[in-house]
């Protein structure tokens, strides 16, 4: 889409990373990369200096169509635990009847 992240118009980027935030209302994520503004704008434009792998690059971008969120297994351990959900992908199709292990005999 952009270049660089300040080059997209409907980014907080610009704001968070150079300090023109008059606008924004700081996250409180962003409140602790630092004590002053300078501190966590700095800190903030470092979040962006590594690119992404294409490896990582196409397990965000599959993320959403599988309904999957994105982190290591200790992260995904939190989630199941945390929502009851089993992460990873599912089998197509509707899931099997179980079998029934007490059969009734009519006589």
């Amino acid at each position: 889409m952009v270049e660089r992240p300040e080059e997209y118009r409907w980014s907080s980027y610009g704001g968070n990373a150079w300090g023109d935030d008059s606008w924004l209302i700081p996250h409180v994520e962003y409140q602790h990369l630092g004590e002053t503004e300078e501190v966590r704008s700095a800190a903030y434009r470092g979040l962006f200096e590594t690119e992404l792998s294409a490896a990582d690059l196409s397990m965000i971008r599959k993320a959403p169509h599988y309904c999957q969120p994105v982190g290591d297994d200790r992260f995904r351990a939190q989630i199941e635990s945390k929502y009851g959900v089993r992460l990873g992908q599912a089998k197509c199709g509707r899931p099997r009847k179980k079998k029934e292990t007490d059969e009734v005999v009519k006589i």
